[in-house]
């Protein structure tokens, strides 16, 4: 099961009802950050999410609305005593400013900090991909890997209960049960993977579109409802990432970067829905479940 938390759901600058950039992907005990924009550690903290758990932190671009609270958090790490290396992917300046701004703060990470361009382990994945802004960007995907189980229901019908057995088939193995062959592929059943992509800041992008077809959730950016100022900025509005939603057969969609001139929200929605129905634009300090179909 995965939770995306919407840490910070706008952009440009901050208003009393949403901070700025953060979104906070939890796989078990797996805590994966994308963008830090001030407020974020107070945000966290607010969700009682533990800043220490935080393995990975991806920046998709170095405007200062999406990376400010880096450094803070860092430190604030720092001075809780983390020793576990925290690993950073983003644009090539990421290294850079994290090292310049520890320069000239004074104050230096007590722990490794790793920079990398992807990161994948038995069960995550983590990777990058292009978006259309107006310099170097990127936005994440991260995915669950599809995992193998047993079909307990047939297993039961047919009478399976042994461990051994079951062991045996999990394994990929044949195994003989009252004089006859138990193929695993008849027992076995594949859990299709979860998959999240995080545009960060972009205007509507082929490049987008083609990196996250059929993803479970798509958090994409509706900065304005019009076009021009969308345009203008390098950014997106509703009917935009609608469009994209659409034509890479998203299953959910979620509006995200909303300019702080925007309090109700309710037009984003209904121009969004005339392309692309399952969508929602979410609140600050909410999050989002999903998990695997049966």
């Amino acid at each position: 099961m995965i939770r995306v938390y919407f840490v910070g759901t706008g952009g440009g600058a901050p208003s009393p009802y949403r901070s700025l950039p953060s979104y906070l992907i939890r796989r078990e005990g797996f805590y994966a950050l994308f963008d830090c924009g001030e407020g974020t550690q107070r945000n966290l903290m607010e969700y009682r999410l533990g800043i220490m758990s935080i393995k990975l932190i991806g920046i998709t671009h170095m405007h200062g609305d999406h990376v400010l609270g880096l450094p803070g958090l860092i430190q604030t790490m720092g001075l809780l005593d983390r020793k576990e290396p925290l690993y950073i992917m983003g644009p090539k300046a990421i290294k850079d400013f994290i090292e310049r701004t520890s320069e000239l703060t004074g104050f230096r990470a007590p722990f490794e900090i790793r920079f990398i361009d992807s990161y994948e382990d038995e069960n995550i994945r983590i990777y990058k991909f292009p978006t259309c802004h107006t310099i170097e960007s990127y936005g994440y995907i991260f995915e669950e890997k599809e995992r193998k189980g047993l079909d307990v229901e047939k297993l039961r019908r047919d009478g399976i209960n042994d461990w051994q057995i079951l062991r045996e088939l999990k394994a990929g193995k044949e195994v003989r049960f009252n004089g006859k062959t138990l193929k695993p592929e008849d027992y076995i059943i594949v859990k299709p993977a979860i998959r999240v992509a995080y545009t960060g800041d972009t205007s509507y992008c082929e490049k987008v579109i083609d990196s996250v077809k059929g993803v479970n959730l798509l958090l994409h950016d509706s900065t304005f409802l019009d076009e021009k100022d969308a345009r203008e900025w390098g950014h997106s509005n509703a009917i935009d990432a609608a469009t994209v939603a659409k034509q890479a057969e998203v299953k959910r969609l979620a509006l995200i970067h909303i300019s702080s001139r925007y309090r109700d929200t309710s037009q984003f929605v209904r121009l969004a829905s005339r392309i692309f129905d399952k969508v929602f634009v979410p609140e600050d300090l909410s999050y989002y479940i999903l998990d695997r179909e049966p």
